[in-house]
Formats: C-alpha cells, structure tokens, sequence
C-alpha cells in the first residue's frame, strides 16, 4: 500500500519525533545543569582563595615593615606599628580583620577573611624559640622585636593556611 506523497504525518511519526527531541532536550539541560554548579563551585573556591592570598600578602607586608619595638599581642589580636599607622589584626566571630589607626582614629576597617575558625600567632625569638606568647614591648624583658611571626588560620574541614614573616632587624 503507498501513501498519498500530500498527506502529513502520522500520530506516531509525531510522538516519536517529540520523544526524540524531548530525550535530547533532557541531556542538554542535564549537561548545563552541571556545567553551570561546577562553574559556581570554582568561583566559590577561586573567590576563598583571593581572600586568602591577599591577607597572607598583607600579613607579610605589614610585619616585613614593621617599626621597632612596635610588635605586640592586644587581647586576642596581634598590634605592630607600620608607616605612622597602627595595624591590629584580630578574629572577629568567624572573620579575620585588619584594623588600621591612625592618630587614634580608625581609618579602615577590613575583613580579610571569612569562615575562620581559629588564629594561632606565634613568634620566633632569638633566646627562646618558637614561643606562643610575646612579652610587652618597651619593657625590660623585650628590648626588640621577634625575629619572625607565624600565623596559623584554622579553617572548616580541619584544613591549616600558614603564614611566616620575617620581621625587620633592629639595631641594638
């Protein structure tokens, strides 16, 4: 039996055809879907990572220029003097900041990093080592600053970022 060559499709041409176009919607959706949190996921990651790499730049730029005798622990934070300015980094809740003063007025406040969930600071001195605590400068038990500093920044998922900088000498 022939068909008629000015007859249209038949109902099952046309579901095929729409079950066909439908599967292969499916995929392209499915493969965009994924290509799309994956590119969410990197900036997420590559985002983290900025702020990571700028505080640790700024942590080691502040201490390399640190002024002498200016290097001091302030509660939980750590205080040096750089340029005329005071420079206070602290944990604040779950964020690291960078406080800069000047003429005891706060000139800028900066959240350097976000989702920390410790900071260990310590210091190298010349007689003692690696020491967690650091006395009050100025005073007869330290005449100079420590030689260098490390910071440790805890972060979710057991993972540690580092930090050494090596202070400034001073003349005696």
């Amino acid at each position: 039996m022939s068909r008629d060559p000015t007859a249209g499709v038949t109902l099952i041409e046309m579901v095929v055809a729409l079950a066909i176009f439908a599967l292969i919607g499916g995929a392209g959706y499915s493969m965009l879907d994924q290509v799309l949190r994956t590119d969410a996921r990197t900036s997420a990651r590559l985002d983290r990572l900025g702020d990571l790499q700028r505080a640790l730049l700024l942590v080691g730029q502040d201490f390399a220029q640190a002024e002498a005798h200016s290097v001091g622990q302030d509660g939980g934070g750590v205080v040096l003097a750089r340029d005329g300015v005071v420079i206070r980094y602290q944990l604040a809740g779950a964020v690291l900041r960078r406080d800069v003063t000047t003429a005891g007025e706060n000139v800028a406040e900066q959240a350097l990093v976000a989702g920390v969930q410790g900071v260990r600071w310590r210091w190298l001195d010349g007689r003692r080592g690696w020491v967690s605590d650091l006395p009050p400068g100025g005073g007869q038990e330290r005449r100079h600053n420590p030689q260098a500093v490390e910071m440790v920044l805890a972060l979710p998922g057991g993972q540690q970022v580092r930090r050494v900088a090596v202070l400034p000498g001073e003349a005696d």
